[in-house]
């Protein structure tokens, strides 16, 4: 694989980031607006300055306490299956003990099995169901 930077991005930047995300509709999109709203931080993976992937982050609390947590996690499909999606999830670990964040969590649909695959090679248990089509994992850092 070619040199790789994983960097963090605005919601100016996000129409760079339409490969994987869709259209970044003039910063009107979900993501967007969380992004400006300082609820969600945002990260791409770049190689030899082409954007193929990335995710979001928020701080949350539960019962348990602050955690980490990981959406929007998507990489670009003709580059799947290189290693991109676990680059992406180490750099959010790393990203989260750094600020004091000792756990980490996010929600996939149950229909995607790649994705419930991939989270679980990289450390993630099952959680909880948070709908009939979606459940939660986590995994501590």
């Amino acid at each position: 694989m070619n040199e790789y930077e994983i960097v963090e991005v605005t919601s100016n930047d996000l129409d760079k980031c339409e490969s994987f995300w869709g259209p970044a509709n003039n910063g009107e999109t979900r993501l967007a607006k969380l992004m400006n709203s300082g609820e969600r931080r945002a990260f791409a993976y770049k190689i030899n300055n082409e954007y193929v992937g990335g995710c979001a982050i928020s701080i949350r609390n539960n019962e348990q306490g602050k955690y980490g947590h990981l959406s929007y996690m998507s990489v670009r499909s003709d580059m799947r299956n290189n290693g991109i999606g676990s680059c992406i999830i180490d750099f959010t670990m790393n990203f989260l003990r750094k600020i004091g964040i000792n756990t980490m969590r996010l929600n996939v649909n149950k229909d995607n099995p790649s994705a419930i695959r991939l989270y679980t090679r990289n450390g993630f248990i099952f959680a909880e169901d948070i709908t009939p089509e979606k459940i939660a994992m986590k995994r501590t850092l």
